[in-house]
């Protein structure tokens, strides 16, 4: 009886988390990103005034959403966006046949 107690509060409470993590992020509507234009960033981060770090693929900046909602805001960096081009460019040619 002891057993069956413990094994059905453990799933319960497993559960209980699940629900509540689902529930956070329904709040948070964070289940899918979302894409901002170049203007909008502009103006969510003050064009781009306060850099919080460095990374090895670009700049952090802070940012702000309509709520008083802070975000940080990630430039990549020149190289990185020419390694990506050409990437894709090159998976484009082998999907393609072209040589």
């Amino acid at each position: 009886m002891i057993v069956w107690f413990l094994l059905s509060y453990k799933l319960w409470n497993r559960g209980v988390a699940v629900d509540l993590i689902e529930k956070f992020l329904r709040r948070q509507q964070t289940l899918m990103p979302t894409r901002y234009a170049y203007s909008e960033l502009i103006a969510i981060t003050r064009h781009f005034r306060e850099k919080l770090g460095q990374g090895g693929f670009g700049s952090v900046f802070k940012g702000e959403l309509l709520g008083d909602r802070f975000v940080a805001v990630k430039m990549l960096s020149k190289k990185l966006i020419q390694i990506a081009v050409s990437a894709v460019s090159a998976k484009m040619k082998i999907t393609d046949g072209s040589s």
